[in-house]
């Protein structure tokens, strides 16, 4: 059939919002000649001045909604900073606004295989490949990252300051104005890394991000966090039709942990700030722990191949799962039931503090999570 129309009838039968954007929600935006100027700094008072620090974004390869990045440095005392900097879209987008109205109505994210297509981006826009604010992304991309190849271009960041020993421990909740001093992608980024020659300072940031990263997925899994595999993939599009004509699955290297690791850490920080600041209405995000029988099609899979399963808790599974190998057996077994455990999962929920008392993420094995780390999503 014909892609505009099915993809039309896929967003009406699943009532994702996507009509055209109204001229009062057009209006919120800044004109495009808007750009930020080093001046921007004075007027922002409490913004911390972030613009010496080697901050960088490590990114999939062609990604253009650069809006989180991340610093390393050593400190005085023998401590390392951490810095998690997430793009600060609440300077453009007002409380109560038009814009924000609109937000809160469409509210999930719906991908389509356009996504992927730097070229779709009207597609994007009218037919909500992402859905929420995609076209006031696609904007403020040009606004608050201008020209983000170049290293001199000034940007608002909401900013996470984590230190410590080994560990980062005291955080700090602050805004700030910095420069991205490299704009990489993951493989790029590993690349630098591996390079021995290597001594400059977005280098040695990552190598401090990365061993650091390292230290931290370890102690999330001695707490129980899971990990289950679920390939990504990624679409390949002609260039003429725009169509589909391949996928390939994701290759994950160290620098995508890495930069999962500091999400994490962040959001959890943020969490923990917020339900202080605000505790009986901070926004948090729940996972609960599934049913014993929600297992039951993963375990009996698993005895088919001689395999034993524990399911009594979220460490538990883990563990059965990283033992869960049959000598002969496709090296692919271990992945298979991985996805399978996946599939045994609850839904993870948004909720309010004053909710629920439970806040605990089983799959994360945190006490306590938020969503800070997407501010378009928020």
């Amino acid at each position: 059939g014909d892609k505009e129309t099915e993809t039309e009838v896929l967003l009406l039968e699943h009532d994702v919002p996507h009509q055209p954007f109204s001229q009062a929600v057009l209006a919120c935006l800044p004109p495009p000649t808007f750009s930020i100027s080093r001046g921007l700094f004075k007027d922002q008072a409490g913004r911390e001045d972030l613009r010496a620090l080697s901050i960088c974004s490590v990114d999939p390869p062609g990604c253009t909604d650069i809006d989180d990045a991340l610093h390393c440095k050593p400190l005085d005392n023998g401590n390392t900073e951490v810095g998690v900097h997430i793009a600060d879209v609440s300077y453009f987008i007002r409380p109560g606004n038009a814009l924000d109205e609109e937000a809160s109505l469409r509210g999930t994210t719906v991908y389509l295989c356009e996504k992927n297509n730097d070229n779709l981006k009207l597609i994007r826009i009218k037919k909500c490949a992402t859905t929420m604010l995609y076209i006031s992304h696609d904007v403020l991309n040009k606004v608050i990252f201008v020209d983000f190849l170049s290293y001199d271009v000034p940007r608002l960041w909401v900013s996470v300051t984590l230190s410590g020993h080994r560990e980062p421990r005291r955080h700090l909740l602050s805004s700030g104005l910095g420069l991205d001093q490299a704009s990489l992608t993951y493989a790029e980024a590993q690349l630098m890394m591996d390079d021995a020659g290597r001594k400059d300072p977005v280098t040695s940031s990552l190598r401090g991000l990365n061993s650091l990263a390292k230290i931290l997925k370890q102690r999330r899994i001695q707490n129980g966090a899971l990990t289950l595999a679920s390939p990504e993939v990624r679409f390949h599009m002609d260039s003429e039709t725009h169509d589909p004509i391949d996928l390939q699955t994701k290759e994950l290297k160290e620098t995508n942990s890495m930069v999962e690791e500091f999400m994490l850490l962040a959001n959890i920080s943020v969490a923990e700030r917020i339900v202080d600041e605000f505790p009986e209405c901070a926004l948090l995000r729940s996972h609960p722990a599934p049913p014993p029988s929600n297992y039951d099609i993963l375990v009996k899979a698993a005895k088919s191949k001689n395999i034993e399963i524990q399911v009594d808790s979220a460490k538990a599974l883990a563990e059965s799962l990283d033992r869960a190998a049959v000598p002969g057996a496709p090296p692919y077994l271990n992945t298979l039931l991985r996805i399978l455990a996946t599939r045994c999962m609850m839904q993870a929920i948004y909720f309010c503090s004053s909710m629920d008392p439970d806040t605990h993420h089983y799959g994360l094995a945190t006490a306590i999570y938020t969503h800070f780390t997407l501010p378009i999503r928020r």
